[in-house]
């Protein structure tokens, strides 16, 4: 894949507040918790409301993570993080670059991740993505792997095209607004701001390009924390479980919480649970399926760092049992 290095808008300021959490600190008491999050949709606000783990007597240092899951995988190796948000997916290339390290431990939402192009564009299907320019927030994202899926089913070659790091969702936003790309493999809320804005259309999702409910984001554990305080994980799985019902429960007050927490209008996040850009997951316990079979597609697509199989190590990295137990107890 041709990438053009331009990087639109960075993130500098993950490393010094990753480090803020200290060496060491993650694992330095059973009662404290160091988790990073994203400024994405996720039920994190609505845990961070309902203060479930506060009310176990856990004290909670939610990290914010800028740089992508890539620091927060470095951060959970480090100990630095005990936990961290991300796609079932992307964790699954990133972390078998260190195996050991993690594992994806629960899910609240599918799909997530969408293809927009701009709205004058003549492009009406995968197979019309030839010789374009494309924003992705990075060359292995979930968003870049579902594009790259799409358009390898369409019998087209994903590398015929001239790709554009942006690094963030409003980064896309601009470069599309501006003209300096025609298609954007994206992330919610920020292409719904596209289609809201009347700058972009969406073309496809992920849910599309795997032809079933794609796997979205939820909660990594460090291996460190899972073997030491396991309870500790289910408390935030179950914590997780709860506000991610609270977005079925109470769409419109969740939908005001996620947008001020990713910082978009409300409208944008409305528009992407409404038109299923995304969705909440059947089930909380991790999509083991759905995330080997579309991994086994990433493998093919050149993904994977050179020796690795990973839909094997997918089969490990994904922990089905807290969830499961979580699941069971609610």
């Amino acid at each position: 894949m041709k990438i053009n290095r331009r990087v639109l808008l960075a993130g500098v300021a993950a490393a010094a507040a990753i480090a803020g959490a200290g060496p060491g600190h993650a694992q330095s008491a059973g009662k404290t918790l160091n988790i990073g999050f994203f400024p994405v949709v996720s039920p994190v606000p609505i845990m961070q409301a309902q203060k479930q783990l506060e009310a176990k007597g856990y004290t909670v240092n939610w990290v914010p993570i800028s740089q992508g899951l890539p620091g927060a995988a470095s951060a959970l190796a480090a100990g630095r993080l005990d936990m961290s948000w991300g796609n079932s997916v992307s964790a699954v290339v990133i972390f078998s670059r260190s195996p050991e390290s993690a594992q994806f431990v629960g899910q609240s939402f599918v799909n997530a991740n969408v293809t927009v192009v701009a709205t004058d564009s003549p492009i009406k299907s995968p197979a019309e993505i030839q010789n374009k320019k494309v924003v992705v927030s990075g060359p292995k994202t979930a968003s870049t792997l579902f594009f790259k899926i799409a358009l390898k089913k369409a019998g087209v070659d994903p590398d015929a095209n001239e790709y554009f790091v942006s690094g963030t969702g409003p980064g896309m936003v601009g470069v599309l607004d501006s003209g300096g790309a025609e298609v954007v493999a994206g992330y919610v809320p920020y292409v719904s701001d596209m289609v809201l804005k009347k700058i972009g259309r969406v073309l496809f999702t992920g849910s599309d390009a795997i032809g079933r409910a794609a796997p979205g984001d939820g909660f990594i554990a460090s291996t460190a924390i899972i073997k030491s305080n396991p309870q500790a994980v289910k408390d935030v799985l179950a914590a997780q479980a709860a506000a991610t019902d609270y977005v079925k429960s109470n769409p419109d007050e969740a939908y005001k919480m996620m947008a001020e927490f990713a910082k978009v209008d409300e409208e944008a996040v409305r528009y992407s649970f409404e038109n299923n850009l995304i969705g909440v997951a059947e089930s909380y316990v991790p999509d083991m399926e759905g995330i080997v079979e579309t991994v086994q597609v990433a493998q093919e697509l050149g993904f994977a760092p050179e020796g690795v199989d990973l839909p094997a190590y997918a089969k490990t990295f994904n922990n089905v049992d807290l969830a499961s137990e979580v699941a069971k107890a609610r």
